[in-house]
């Protein structure tokens, strides 16, 4: 079963800073209305105590309150939008008498907020198999929301540190995890959602499998596309066969003339030193023979200009800089990214719009922060409306390359690099709607 702990207790402390719904008594005997909760299996009868084991410390936006409570949503990068940031220990085997006590430590070092210790009493001669206890951080509208940058929780077992874990809060006008469950649905729109964070035997890219399931959702409850309507392939399932059989073969034989397709790309991107020509790797390519397992970027536009379509949106989060896509690491041994010429390629056809995440041989870098590609962050961002600068509901494609050039930009310089967005189009975009704001 899950309850909750009493609504108050009391505990002395020399030095507290407590949300407003906690209360300070004249004694500093604090009485506090706690954000501590917890969960457990029904009790078991023993003779000789079971070995208690305490799991890592998760962080997440939410909590599932069922029997034994599960995080919801688990992440370490939280916004000012956040209602709050829970901070979770499963415990297995608990019996006898603990004290557990929660410290949360602002970017100053010092504690903001904490539980104090609280005593978790199991009855003599029981223990409970699992064990979940809780405590959050309250974010949006409190003092949280004004000390942006990293935080610290400490907790506390038996007076002793068991786990430190940070978090990062950062300003946001807007969750761009947090979707309407209802969209206006498209039959005509498709999608085609590629996300590759895990390949055979090359670096990992940070997040991209988390932005492309993200960008999936957005797809079907922003875009309006129909969920069967919808190809999603990641990871293993991006090899280079699937990538263009969907492409080639599989989408042609489904789409009308006046469909809309909308393409979504997060992974590795390389050169091919000889050439210069720029390629898009699937989970099973390899650096050593790029021309055979790499999909051409030329031909990636071509394949796609050839689609007797209405009109095809891309949108590529990747570089072709010859270093890992969001990483350090070199996907050239022994290259140097200054003396790697990329030839951009254009599209070929009117009905084609690209928005890629960096020009030439820039880096596409990840927001480590947030837990998402920079340029998808803010792509995502525009798409949720903060790019309807003219506020007339609608996301026009000039407005979106706008407000993410800008933003990444900005972003990026702050880190110390340089990623520029492009937008790849024949014509003039201007007046060019992509999709309604989506409240």
């Amino acid at each position: 079963m899950a309850r909750r702990l009493p609504d108050s207790q009391s505990v002395s402390q020399s030095v507290l800073t407590t949300p407003k719904n906690l209360f300070l008594s004249l004694t500093l005997t604090l009485s506090l209305t706690l954000f501590t909760f917890f969960s457990c299996s029904s009790t078991n009868e023993i003779r000789k105590p079971p070995s208690l084991k305490i799991a890592e410390l998760t962080l997440s936006k939410g909590i599932d309150k069922g029997a034994i409570a599960h995080p919801i949503n688990p992440t370490s990068a939280f916004i000012t939008q956040d209602t709050e940031a829970i901070a979770s220990l499963n415990i297995e085997n608990m019996y006898g008498r603990h004290t557990i006590r929660w410290d949360w430590h602002g970017t100053d070092g010092k504690i903001n907020y904490t539980s104090g210790d609280y005593q978790v009493n199991v009855s003599k001669n029981k223990f409970h198999k699992q064990f979940t206890i809780w405590h959050s951080l309250p974010i949006k509208g409190e003092k949280a929301s004004n000390n942006l940058g990293q935080w610290q929780v400490k907790i506390y077992f038996d007076g002793e540190l068991h786990t430190t874990k940070g978090l990062n809060i950062e300003y946001a006008d807007i969750d761009i995890e947090k979707l309407p469950q209802i969209a206006q649905v498209y039959p005509n729109r498709w999608g085609l959602v590629i996300g590759i964070e895990t390949y055979s035997n090359l670096p990992s890219v940070d997040y991209a499998k988390k932005d492309a399931l993200l960008v999936r959702d957005y797809f079907t409850k922003i875009l309006g596309i129909p969920q069967e309507n919808l190809i999603f392939l990641a990871d293993e399932k991006a090899t280079k066969s699937a990538i263009m059989g969907n492409i080639k073969e599989h989408l042609p034989k489904n789409l009308e003339k006046d469909s809309t397709l909308y393409i979504y790309f997060a992974g590795h991107g390389a050169p091919d030193v000889d050439k210069g020509d720029a390629y898009l790797i699937p989970y099973d390519g390899d650096m050593k023979y790029i021309t055979q397992s790499g999909y051409k970027l030329k031909d990636f536009y071509q394949d796609i200009s050839s689609l007797d379509i209405s009109r095809t949106y891309v949108f590529l989060d990747s570089c072709f800089s010859g270093s890992s896509a969001r990483g350090e690491k070199m996907l050239l041994a022994g290259a140097r990214p200054a003396l790697i010429h990329v030839e951009d390629v254009a599209v070929t056809s009117d009905k084609v719009i690209s928005l890629t995440a960096s020009k030439g041989g820039q880096i596409s870098n990840s927001y480590k922060e947030m837990e998402h590609g920079l340029f998808t962050y803010y792509l995502l961002s525009g798409l949720r409306g903060l790019a309807d600068t003219n506020n007339d509901g609608w996301i026009g494609v000039g407005e979106l390359y706008s407000y993410v050039k800008v933003q990444v930009n900005q972003k990026a310089r702050r880190k110390g690099v340089e990623q520029l967005p492009s937008l790849n189009a024949i014509r003039d975009v201007e007046g060019v709607k992509m999709s309604r704001v989506v409240k």
